[in-house]
């Protein structure tokens, strides 16, 4: 049902979604002052509250349309995907529909990516964490 009321009434394209550190906020942009200084900043679409100053976020993507069902557009909904030490998404590795499938196919990409930072994520929620080779607590 709300993917129905989705496809009849897109986001517009002004809002985006903003990451800083774990938290993840639908936001506009607007001009103020902050200390004094004339700032450019992400406010929250809900309540046109302060979320963080643009540059200072962690990271910023469209929002989903019609032709990207998933969170960051992702043809499945388990992904695996390799990331930089900030947590954001350099590459995407693989997908499946099945978390088992998903899973096994991330303990498959360990040993190739060993040295690299690599997650599995349900949509936006991060399942799994490996970082040289191993899984984070």
């Amino acid at each position: 049902m709300a993917r129905l009321i989705y496809k009849s009434i897109p986001y517009p394209a002004h809002l985006k979604l903003v990451r800083l550190d774990a938290e993840w906020q639908i936001c506009f942009q607007g001009r103020g002052k902050l200390d004094g200084r004339p700032i450019l900043a992400w406010l929250r679409k809900g309540d046109g509250a302060f979320f963080c100053e643009v540059g200072k976020e962690n990271q910023v993507e469209d929002m989903p349309d019609i032709d990207r069902p998933n969170f960051f557009g992702d043809k499945f909904v388990h992904a695996i995907d390799e990331t930089d030490a900030n947590g954001k998404r350099t590459g995407s590795l693989a997908g499946a529909n099945c978390a088992m499938a998903a899973t096994a196919a991330f303990h498959a990409l360990l040993p190739r990516y060993r040295n690299r930072r690599i997650i599995l994520r349900d949509g936006s929620r991060i399942m799994l964490v490996a970082k040289d080779g191993k899984i984070e607590d």
